[in-house]
Order: structure tokens, then sequence, then C-alpha cells
């Protein structure tokens, strides 16, 4: 075993930062309350900023993204509905199927090219109100940026263009499971909200590029907020002095600290680079944001391969015949030439 770890597991592995342990140091009594009751200030100035960041009217402090994505879908439909969700979607693949489960809805998938739908194929696919034979389409969900996908970016354009659709197809709702949405503003350089103008209610994770220890944010109108804050209470996420947690998303939503995300991509362009000049039989995408995906030839075993690169201090997540390499806050460019190096040396082991 390697005594250098490189964790390219996933951004969720992030440490806070000095300045969210000093924030966390300064809290006083004063600053906490029960959030139940509304009564924690530092919580109820998270969501303030978190609303005002994004463009909305409101905003809900939720222990994970897969509670922040729930809490919205059941805001937004009855039980019996249907719903359009991408089949590669967090939602689909990673939330352990509770909108079916909890929300008792269908879960209809349209196919993308990589997370972008053809609104023609999505035009087939919705159901009317009016058919007694049929759950009624309510709701439309997309995730931006998508993980599957690579860390791609859904443009506002084709979320303008699928705001329009929905707006003609039953009056439908959008939700964007937006995890890494300032991923995706940052990689652009343009404001969140030129994406979130476009969406009734978005989920937005504060544990992962930005680095906090815990925690989402859910974000829409007020009423739609009100609906989801009950439902939280319903799932067991009604915190009490969950200030002590809130405070480093404060720190999190600063300008200089979303815009460092911008050295997590440059650090992935860099892996990406490195290992397409290897010249072995692998496919790199040319990542948009911190996701790095490499494809590797049917012949190498990844369970195996991933395994030798663990112990080679290489941290990684492999699945069918690709690895995910994310970068993080605490991944430097030296930790991306080691990087580079050592799964260059793994792979030519695996290789005829």
């Amino acid at each position: 075993m390697s005594n250098k770890i490189v964790d390219l597991r996933s951004d969720t592995v992030t440490k806070p930062s000095p300045e969210m342990w000093e924030a966390l140091k300064s809290l006083k009594n004063s600053d906490i309350g029960d959030d139940v009751f509304r009564e924690d200030p530092t919580v109820n100035e998270l969501e303030e900023k978190a609303a005002k960041k994004t463009g909305k009217e409101a905003a809900l402090f939720v222990t994970s993204g897969a509670q922040g994505n729930l809490v919205s879908l059941l805001s937004s439909t009855s039980p019996g509905e249907e719903i359009l969700v991408e089949p590669l979607s967090h939602i689909v693949l990673y939330e352990v199927g509770s909108a079916a489960r909890i929300g008792g809805l269908s879960i209809r998938p349209y196919s993308s090219n990589k997370g972008i739908a053809s609104l023609d194929e999505l035009q087939q696919l919705v159901r009317v109100r009016n058919d007694v034979h049929q759950p009624w389409t309510t709701l439309l969900c997309v995730e931006n940026t998508h993980n599957s996908h690579g860390g791609v970016v859904l443009p506002p354009s084709f979320l303008k263009n699928l705001n329009e659709f929905a707006r003609k197809n039953n009056d439908m709702k959008i939700h964007m499971d937006g995890a890494r949405i300032f991923n995706a503003a940052v990689s652009k350089k343009i404001p969140v909200t030129e994406f979130t103008k476009h969406v009734d209610s978005m989920m937005f994770c504060l544990s992962k590029g930005l680095s906090c220890p815990i925690g989402s944010i859910v974000v829409g109108s007020q009423e739609f907020i009100d609906k989801a804050r009950k439902f939280r209470k319903m799932l067991g996420g009604g915190m009490r002095q969950a200030g002590i947690i809130a405070i480093m998303g404060l720190m999190a939503l600063q300008e200089k600290w979303i815009n460092r995300l911008e050295e997590d991509h440059i650090n992935a362009q860099r892996l990406s680079r490195g290992l397409k000049e290897v010249s072995l039989p692998i496919e790199v995408n040319e990542p948009e944001t911190n996701m790095v995906m490499v494809k590797f030839p049917d012949t190498v075993p990844i369970e195996k391969f991933t395994s030798t690169l663990n112990k080679k201090g290489i941290l990684t997540l492999g699945s069918g015949n690709r690895i995910r390499l994310v970068t993080h806050y605490g991944i430097t460019a030296e930790d991306i030439d080691f990087s580079i190096g050592k799964i260059t040396e793994v792979l030519k082991k695996f290789l005829p």
C-alpha cells in the first residue's frame, strides 16, 4: 500500500476549508436555535442567502441531496402521477427507488444525448390528464451537471426550450437535480441564475465541490418550500440546532469559494490530457467540469484494476468497463501527475 493517497472516488470526500473551521469555532449559543421552530438564525441566514444566490423566492436546508430531491418530487406531485426522468440520472440510479416507494410516483424514462433530451421524443411520452387509463405526467426532471455522463453541463438554452415545452404540456413543473450546479456556472462563466430561472425547483449540494461536511439546499417558490419543509419533517429531516453545520454552508456560498471550483476543472483537464498522452488503448473524455471518465478495453477486469490502483494509492470507482475520476478541494496538480503515473503503471499490467 502506498503511503500517498489520492482520493478520486468522488467530490463527496472533501474536507472543510480552514475558513469553515474558523467560522465554526466562532459560533456562539446565540447563533443557533431550534430549526424546526424556525429559530436557528444561522440556518435562516443560509436559506436566505441560497435563495438570493439562485434567484428563487425561498430555500430549505436538508440533510442530503437524495433527501432534497425527494422532498422536491413530493412537493410537486401527488401519488399516482408520472414523472419523466433520464434513466442514468441520480434520481433513478442512486436514490433507492424513493420516488416510487415513498412518493407513489410512476417513473417514465426518456433517452438523451448526454443528458439533453429530444423535445420531439419527450412529446411522445407526455400523458394527458383526461385519459382514464394512464397516469398524468406532471413533472420533468433534469440533472445538471450530469454525473453519469461525465459531469457535462446542460446549457441554459436547452433549459429554456425545456421550460417552454413543459408549459405547453400539462403546464408540467421542472425539477433540476443541481447537485453540482455551481460547477456548471463556473465552467460556463455565467451566473447560476442563468440556469435556475428556467426551472421551478432545484436541489444543490453543499457537501460536494463546495466542501461542506453535511447538507444540501432546495430552492423554489415560497409555496413550494412551505410544502417541502413539511415533507422534510415527514422524512425525519427536521434538525434542531442545525446552525453548527449551516455555518459552513454560509462560508461555502461566498463567491471566492464558488470560484475556487475552477481549480478542480483545471485539474480534471490536466488529468484527461495526461491520460490521453500515454498512448494506451483507453478512451478519455474531455471534461467540462471536474469528472474524467476513462473507458478501458473489455479485457481489463475493472474490479481487479481498481483494487490494484487502491493499493498504489489511487482511490477510484469503476463500473462496467470504465472508471470515474473526480477532482475536488484538496487535490493538487502534483496529485494529478502522481495519479497519471500510477494509472499508467497499473494498466500496463492488465494489457496483453
